[in-house]
């Protein structure tokens, strides 16, 4: 069975679960609460470790509970890579889902041309824009960025709902994400701009979890080139800081079905 279908269901059961939880909490089962910013299963809790760098650079402190809250999504990121933008981000299977209707629609793709110069620039781009926003978090003195944090927001707005039977304006800013990436933009926000994202990706240990070419030759096809949502080689660019271990790429090698030639490894 491919890997984008294990993935899709832990996606749709992401995505089912921030819908559930809040459901629980009014039928006061608290064993799991919180959101995508600070979540508790039992006596474990689990944070953002953007959103808590951004508390210490705010708060200027530390203390024991915001180091525990961020070990196992870190340990996540250390080991398996940002595994957490392309199978739990609630955003990013939304963003799937558009590409497919646009796909259906047949619509003229908006994705760009693989080229290294691209990469090299997305990659600029992402790191600019998150010392920009941890400055002026810095600066200001407010989490910024867990206000521009799509995960975050679609889980809070979730809560809400469920709780509240309402939206708050902060949806207002996914709409607008969503219209950007259907009508004008490809992946935009998952390749260039999410802070999340972005902020896992410097986690990353290079000797993770890895899309990995394991045999020297292949067709040269490019199909992994053509099926990648983040724009890059993953025959030589598996370290790239972009690659979020989707498995697309493996799953659209036809040199796979002939004998393993792309596939995960630890390094």
């Amino acid at each position: 069975m491919k890997i984008s279908f294990y993935r899709r269901v832990v996606q749709l059961l992401v995505l089912i679960g921030i819908f559930v939880v809040p459901l629980l909490n009014i039928l006061e089962i608290y064993f799991i609460k919180g959101t995508f910013y600070s979540i508790d299963v039992g006596d474990v809790a689990m944070a953002d470790p953007l959103a808590v760098f951004q508390s210490v650079i705010t708060s200027e402190t530390i203390n024991t509970v915001m180091l525990i809250s961020v070990i196992i999504p870190v340990l996540l990121a250390m080991f398996f890579g940002r595994v957490w933008c392309s199978w739990f981000c609630p955003y990013h299977f939304l963003v799937e889902m558009l590409q497919k209707l646009r796909n259906l629609l047949k619509l003229k793709s908006k994705k760009p041309e693989y080229s290294e110069s691209l990469v090299n620039r997305s990659n600029r781009i992402r790191l600019l824009f998150l010392l920009i926003g941890l400055f002026i978090t810095g600066i200001a003195g407010i989490p910024l960025l867990n206000l521009i944090s799509a995960p975050g927001i679609i889980s809070s707005q979730a809560l809400v709902l469920v709780k509240f039977h309402y939206f708050t304006f902060e949806i207002v800013f996914i709409l607008f994400l969503l219209i950007m990436e259907f009508f004008f933009f490809y992946f935009f926000w998952c390749r260039l701009l999410c802070p999340t994202g972005i902020f896992l990706s410097l986690i990353d240990r290079k000797k993770a979890m890895k899309v990995t070419k394991i045999q020297p030759e292949c067709s040269m096809c490019k199909s992994c080139i053509k099926s990648c949502p983040m724009v890059i080689d993953p025959m030589n660019e598996e370290k790239n800081p972009l690659c979020h271990n989707c498995g697309i790429c493996i799953d659209s090698c036809p040199d796979n079905k002939k004998r393993n030639t792309l596939r995960f490894k630890f390094y």
